[in-house]
C-alpha cells in the first residue's frame, strides 16, 4: 500500500489538474466571445432580437443604414433563416448600409469581444464579406477613435452545406469610453443574414485592427492635389450612340426617354463639337465615358457581339417603356450600315478628334446594360469586348466606369472582382438609392462628403467618386458643389450626356461652369481617371520622422508625383517625387 501521505499528494494533484483544465477551458470560452456564467455574461441589449412595435422591421434598440435591413425568419414572415432556434434573423442589402447593435455600458481600458454568424444567400450565388467596427463613445456621448477589423468571408448558403460563418472581433476600449456600439458592414450588395450576435468582456484578439482613425500625425503632412491645389474637378461625359441607353430607353432618370433615339444620337454627335469649343479657351481636358458602338466606323459585316443578347429584367416593371428588348435581342436593331449611311448608330469617326484633342475615353460599358441585373459572366464579357473594340480605334483599355442609368445597385462581391480583374481602378454615376449610397445628398441637393472614397472592400484598389448632373436650372448648385470640393479638398465629376450640351441654354450653362472652374487657383481640372491615379499614388506616400526636426518623405508607388504638396507647420512646400524615391524635408 502507498503511503497516506502520497495518497493525499496525489489527490490534491489531480484536484490542481482538474482545476487547472477548467480555468483553460473557461479561458478558451473566453477567448471565443462564448458564454460563462458570472465571467462572460451577454452584454447586448436586445441579443435576441425582439421585434418593436413600429413598421421599421428593426429589433428594438437596433439602427441601420437604410431600408434594406429588416429581421426576417420563420417566426417572423415565415421566410428567410434562422441559425440559433428563436425564428428570428436579421437580413441586411446594399454596400452602403449597415447594422448597428443598441449602444451598451463599457469601462475604459478593457476588452470587449462580439461574436456572430453570417450567410449569404445571393441570388448571383455570390459569396461576400462582411466587417465590424467597434464604435466607442464616452460618458458625454462624444465619438471616440473606432476600431475596424478585417473583411471577413460569409458563405454562401447552399441546400448541401446550410453553412454559417463565424463573424467576430475582440478589442480593447479606449481610457475615457463609457458605451459601445458594434456596427457591421458589407463589401457588396448581395443579401446577408446575420444571427446569434452577442456582446461580452474578454475575447481573443481575433482580427487585425484595420481602422482608419488611427492614423499617425506629424509636422508634416502630404496635401491631397498636386501643386497645392485645394480641390479636384474632373468634367466628363455619357457618350452613347443609338445603340447605347438611347434605344434602350428606360424611362427612370433619362429627361429625354420620349424624345426620338435617331435624333438624340445626333445630338450626341453634335455636343462632341460644342465642348471642345467651350474646353479649347482654357485647354481642359476631360473623360468621354464611351459605349461600344461608340468604336465602330459601320457594322456591314453583321458582327455579334456578347452573342447578341436578350436581357429579360428589361420590363416595364424595371423602369423600361416597354416590354420589348425581354424578347428582342439587345443588338437586333443594328442598321448594318456606316457611318456616312447611318451617323447616329457609329461614332468611330469621332475618336480620332477627341483623342487629338488630349481627351480621355473610359467605359460606359459595351453594351449599355443595367450593372445590378447582369452576373460576373455577362460583366466579363462585356469589358473584354469593349476594350478590343477600342483598341481597333487607338483607345486603351478602360480603367473606369460610369454605370448606365447609375445601375451599380445590386452588384455582387463576384460583380465587383469580375472589375478589378478587368483592370478597372475607378468608378463614377453610382446607385441613389438609400442603401447602395456611397454619396448621398444634404438638403441643399449637394454631395454632402466630395471626397473619393474607397468602394468597401476594395480598398487600395478601386476608387469611387462623386458626380454632380449639370443641367442649365442647376449651374449655381454646380459652382456650390464645387465650392464645397475646395472646403473638403475634395473632388467632384460635373458631367451630363453630349447631347445636352448642344442648346444655347445647355452650352451658357457649361461656359459659366467651365469658366469658374478652370480660372479658380484652387481648383486642379483633370481627366477622371487621371484624379483617382493621383488619390490612390498619394495615398501609398509615407512619411519617417528623423532626428532633428527633419522627415522623410517615401513614393513607393510606380506613379511619380509631380507637384506634390507637402504642410509643414508655416508653410506650404511643393516637390517632384520620382516611382521608388524618397527625399528629406527640414
Amino acid at each position: 500500500m502507498l503511503p497516506r501521505r502520497l495518497l493525499f499528494g496525489a489527490a490534491i494533484l489531480s484536484v490542481c489538474v482538474g482545476i487547472l483544465g477548467v480555468l483553460i477551458f473557461v479561458q478558451q470560452r473566453v477567448d471565443r466571445c462564448a458564454y460563462v456564467p458570472f465571467l462572460a455574461a451577454e452584454l447586448l441589449p436586445n441579443a435576441t432580437l425582439s421585434a418593436s412595435n413600429d413598421t421599421s422591421g428593426l429589433p428594438v434598440g437596433w439602427d441601420r443604414g437604410a431600408g434594406g435591413v429588416q429581421l426576417r425568419g420563420p417566426a417572423v414572415d415565415g421566410q428567410g433563416f434562422d441559425l440559433d432556434g428563436d425564428g428570428r434573423a436579421l437580413q441586411m442589402i446594399g454596400i452602403a448600409n449597415y447594422v448597428q447593435t443598441p449602444p451598451m455600458p463599457v469601462s475604459g481600458y478593457s476588452r470587449y469581444c462580439f461574436s456572430s454568424f453570417a450567410l449569404s444567400d445571393s441570388p448571383l450565388d455570390s459569396t461576400t464579406r462582411v466587417r465590424l467596427v467597434f464604435r466607442w463613445a464616452d460618458a458625454a456621448g462624444n465619438a471616440l477613435p473606432a476600431n475596424t477589423t478585417v473583411w471577413q468571408p460569409v458563405r454562401l448558403w447552399t441546400p448541401a452545406t446550410r453553412d454559417w460563418s463565424p463573424v467576430g472581433a475582440s478589442f480593447m476600449s479606449p481610457l475615457n469610453a463609457a458605451s459601445l456600439a458594434v456596427r457591421i458592414e458589407p463589401a457588396s450588395d448581395d443579401r446577408i443574414y446575420l444571427d446569434a450576435m452577442h456582446v461580452r468582456a474578454g475575447g481573443a484578439d481575433l482580427t487585425a485592427d484595420f481602422s482608419d482613425d488611427h492614423v499617425l500625425t506629424h509636422d508634416l503632412t502630404v496635401l491631397p492635389w498636386p501643386g497645392g491645389h485645394k480641390a479636384a474637378v474632373a468634367f466628363s461625359f455619357d457618350w452613347e450612340t443609338a445603340m447605347g441607353g438611347l434605344i434602350h430607353s428606360r424611362s427612370v432618370g433619362d429627361p429625354n426617354v420620349d424624345q426620338d433615339y435617331l435624333q438624340r444620337g445626333m445630338r450626341m454627335r453634335e455636343g462632341i463639337t460644342t465642348i471642345l469649343a467651350i474646353f479649347q479657351p482654357y485647354h481642359v481636358r476631360a473623360t468621354y465615358f464611351a459605349t461600344g458602338y461608340n468604336f465602330l466606323l459601320g457594322n456591314r459585316e453583321r458582327r455579334i457581339f456578347l452573342n447578341n443578347p436578350i436581357f429579360e429584367w428589361a420590363t416595364k416593371a424595371n423602369g423600361w417603356t416597354s416590354d420589348r428588348w425581354t424578347t428582342t435581342p439587345w443588338f437586333g436593331d443594328d442598321p448594318y450600315g456606316t457611318v456616312q449611311s447611318n451617323p447616329a448608330w457609329y461614332f468611330g469617326d469621332l475618336v480620332p478628334r477627341l483623342l487629338g484633342a488630349g481627351q480621355e475615353i473610359q467605359s460606359h460599358t459595351f453594351s449599355h446594360f443595367f450593372g445590378g441585373y447582369v452576373g460576373a459572366v455577362t460583366w466579363q464579357a462585356d469589358l473584354q469586348i469593349w476594350d478590343e473594340v477600342a483598341a481597333e480605334r487607338g483607345v486603351p483599355p478602360a480603367r473606369a466606369i460610369a454605370f448606365p442609368w447609375s445601375s451599380s445597385s445590386g452588384l455582387s462581391d463576384n460583380d465587383w472582382d469580375t472589375l478589378e480583374q478587368a483592370g478597372i481602378v475607378a468608378v463614377t454615376r453610382l446607385s441613389d438609392q438609400a442603401q447602395y449610397n456611397l454619396f448621398p445628398l444634404d438638403s441643399t441637393g449637394l454631395v454632402a462628403d466630395s471626397r473619393c472614397r474607397w468602394v468597401p472592400g476594395r480598398e487600395n484598389r478601386i476608387l469611387a467618386c462623386p458626380d454632380f448632373y449639370l443641367k442649365p436650372e442647376r449651374a449655381d448648385l454646380a459652382l456650390s458643389q464645387i465650392e464645397r470640393a475646395i472646403a473638403q479638398g475634395g473632388m467632384i465629376d460635373i458631367w451630363a450626356h453630349t447631347e445636352e450640351v448642344t442648346s444655347p441654354e445647355q452650352i451658357a450653362a457649361w461656359q459659366r461652369v467651365v469658366r469658374s472652374a478652370a480660372e479658380n487657383p484652387a481648383v486642379w481640372v483633370a481627366p477622371f481617371s487621371q484624379i483617382a491615379d493621383w488619390q490612390r499614388a498619394v495615398s501609398q506616400v509615407k512619411i519617417t520622422s528623423l532626428p532633428d526636426h527633419r522627415f522623410q518623405v517615401s513614393n513607393p508607388g510606380a506613379a511619380d508625383l509631380v507637384g506634390l504638396s507637402l504642410q509643414l507647420p508655416t508653410k506650404t512646400i511643393i516637390i517632384d517625387l520620382g516611382a521608388g524615391k524618397s527625399v528629406e524635408v527640414e
